[in-house]
């Protein structure tokens, strides 16, 4: 699996702020409970609920890991909101939750062509790779390349220690 290291680039990326809907899963559960929850985003209209978006950027974070990936997590789907104001409160109406990735050096790998399949394979690559994991906040990017026709490149963001 060593050809997804070659692929990986190195990225430091500041902290930022998300707002979504959000369940506390593990990987036994995790594909059935995830599924629910992207329908759910989008049964409810999760991004016009939220104010003060930077943009139609969908990210999935993975945060409060319990342990390494085969121990429970939680998984967040929304929105980046603009730092630096306490307004993210007002938006946590409809229990959406609040989540803060973690400025660090992140590992970033694109997830390209059909979905969830190569979605999959990617993480199956990362959890048997030999990144030195933080398992502090992990996310997925779904933008404009993720819902071009033929394209669906999702970007994966994995916290390490360098």
């Amino acid at each position: 699996m060593s050809h997804y290291d070659v692929k990986a680039g190195l990225e430091k990326i500041e902290g930022f702020s998300v707002i979504g809907v959000s369940v506390i899963t593990d990987n036994d559960k995790g594909a059935e409970e995830i599924n629910a929850l992207w329908e759910e985003f989008f049964q409810k209209q999760i991004g016009q609920k939220i104010k003060n978006r930077v943009d139609d950027v969908i990210y999935a974070v993975y945060s409060d890991y319990e342990g390494d990936h085969t121990r429970p997590y939680r998984y967040t789907i929304g929105y980046r909101i603009k730092d630096g104001n306490n307004n993210f409160y007002n938006n946590l109406n409809d229990s959406l939750h609040h989540v803060q990735v973690k400025g660090a050096d992140y590992a970033m790998m694109s997830a390209a062509g059909q979905q969830p399949k190569a979605l999959i394979e990617t993480w199956t690559a990362i959890w048997q790779s030999d990144l030195d994991r933080r398992f502090e906040t992990d996310f997925e990017v779904y933008g404009k390349r993720f819902f071009e026709e033929g394209v669906h490149e999702v970007l994966v963001a994995i916290g390490v220690n360098l």
